[in-house]
């Protein structure tokens, strides 16, 4: 019988335990109000679109600025050209850009055909043509750092003479 004592004994402490609230307190109840906000997770900030203060373009777009400069020494004389071209003229090298970006297929070819009477593209497409489709493939892999750059008037002559020293 010392064993069933025993046993009626851890019960009754079980049962009183629990009466008054010992054995397994209950968690409190969250308190009133709004949820907790949830931190979100940081956000690394694009560069941004559009225009950017020249003299700040290579900052704003580094990786897009060192392969340009990998571009014109690897084609310095195809660079010279097309810096030089950009510097008598701006619109039609900003078309050029904005061309070769909403054209990711096409090549050089493409466009001298349908701009017609550039003289420019004659010349580069037979003395350059590796150097142009570089330049045409460097301006589809960093479409908002070409924009930005093609946002200010001569600004790749700008870029070959302060950039590139070319």
């Amino acid at each position: 019988m010392p064993q069933r004592s025993c046993a009626l004994k851890s019960c009754l402490l079980a049962i009183a335990l629990a009466a008054i609230g010992c054995a397994h307190p209950r968690p409190a109840p969250p308190p009133p109000g709004p949820p907790p906000a949830q931190v979100p997770p940081p956000v690394l900030a694009p560069a941004p679109p559009g225009p950017v203060p020249l003299e700040r373009w290579a900052e704003v777009h580094p990786q897009a600025s060192r392969e340009l400069g990998d571009w014109a020494r690897a084609h310095p004389q195809a660079a010279r050209r097309v810096f030089e071209w950009d510097g008598h003229h701006p619109e039609k090298a900003h078309e050029f850009v904005t061309w070769t970006i909403a054209h990711p297929a096409e090549g050089i070819g493409a466009f001298a055909a349908t701009h017609r009477g550039w003289p420019f593209f004659d010349e580069f497409m037979t003395k350059h043509r590796p150097a142009a489709e570089t330049f045409m493939a460097w301006c589809r892999r960093h479409p908002a750092a070409a924009d930005a750059l093609m946002h200010h008037p001569r600004a790749l002559e700008w870029a070959g003479h302060n950039l590139y020293r070319m």
